[in-house]
């Protein structure tokens, strides 16, 4: 049984990356005006529900590689600090991920056990929320630790905030949160409803 659940689990984590990397390169010409559509989190946050907290760790991981090696990355943050962005990027949706996957796993206990009045199904949209939440706050938060110079190169405090959180993080994380949490709702709870008819 044990080992049936590990293949299971690194097939869904290969399935899972595969279509992780497809998302991400759609992302890079897929536009709402100024804002990029970034599906390649949904991924995650699955992977993370099916797969567990190391499922997610592992896609998680391999977006911050592919944020890595995206140009604006190499060509904009890596010669402010190379040593930050390659932390930043390869920390920030890989933690989330984690996160996301033991809070989802932790409202399903929650759910089962004596706080049965909790409806499971609560824990889908939060879990999937905390994804682009964790990963945006990390972002920000990195990019006051390692790229301080030139944030605040010419602005005070609040100016700086104001254009992180506006100019740098602004639509993409309204809409990547949005997109993040409606499809990942929906096709987990499609792969609930089949697990459970086929029981």
């Amino acid at each position: 049984m044990k080992q049936h659940f590990n293949t299971k689990t690194i097939v869904i984590t290969g399935l899972l990356l595969a279509l992780e990397i497809v998302f991400q390169l759609i992302g890079n010409y897929l536009q709402i005006g100024p804002a990029n559509i970034n599906l390649s989190l949904v991924p995650v946050v699955i992977a993370g529900f099916v797969g567990g907290p190391i499922s997610a760790a592992i896609l998680g991981f391999f977006n911050g590689i592919m944020a890595l090696l995206s140009p604006s990355t190499i060509g904009f943050f890596m010669p402010m600090s190379p040593v930050g962005t390659v932390i930043v990027c390869l920390l920030k949706c890989t933690i989330a991920g984690v996160v996301s996957s033991l809070v989802y796993h932790g409202f399903r206990k929650l759910a089962k056990g004596k706080f049965s009045l909790i409806p499971a199904h609560i824990g889908t949209p939060i879990a999937a929320a905390l994804v682009p939440i964790i990963n945006t706050g990390l972002f920000i938060l990195g990019s006051f630790i390692f790229f301080r110079d030139w944030i605040f190169d010419g602005r005070d405090v609040l100016g700086a905030w104001g254009f992180i959180l506006i100019g740098v993080v602004g639509w993409n994380f309204l809409i990547e949160l949005g997109s993040t949490v409606v499809l990942s709702t929906i096709t987990n709870e499609i792969l609930l409803t089949r697990e459970a008819i086929q029981r």
